[in-house]
Order: structure tokens, then C-alpha cells, then sequence
């Protein structure tokens, strides 16, 4: 036989949570490539590398929030 008390109860996810984490990836993401673009690279390379780390991460997981599951 089956024990169902082991298992935790299903929870409703948190939904405003989730907009509000999607929403600040897509700010960083359009601010990070914004300034990726505009910025002098001369000026501050360790800068540079942190806003394109930046773009590469929340690039990637939008990208990965957003694919189809199949």
C-alpha cells in the first residue's frame, strides 16, 4: 500500500513573485545591453565584464523561463 501522509501538500504558486523576478530580468537585461552598447570599453574593462556578465545571465535565463517544454 501507498503512505500519501509522507508528501507535503501541494501548494499554489506565488505568481506575483514570479512577475516581479521576470520583470527585474528584463530591466537588467535591456539596461545591461544598453550600456554594453553605449559604454566606452577603454574607460573601465572590469566594468565592461561585469555588465556583460549581467546580459549573459539574465539573457539566459529568460531564455530558459521562457522555452518550450516539450
Amino acid at each position: 500500500m501507498t503512505n500519501h501522509d509522507s508528501k507535503p501538500e501541494a501548494t499554489k504558486p506565488n505568481y506575483t513573485l514570479r512577475r516581479i523576478k521576470t520583470l527585474l530580468a528584463v530591466i537588467a537585461c535591456t539596461a545591461s545591453a544598453t550600456l554594453l552598447f553605449t559604454w566606452r570599453t577603454a574607460d573601465s574593462q572590469t566594468a565592461t565584464v561585469l555588465v556583460s556578465v549581467i546580459y549573459i545571465l539574465t539573457g539566459l535565463w529568460l531564455t530558459v523561463r521562457f522555452a518550450p517544454r516539450d
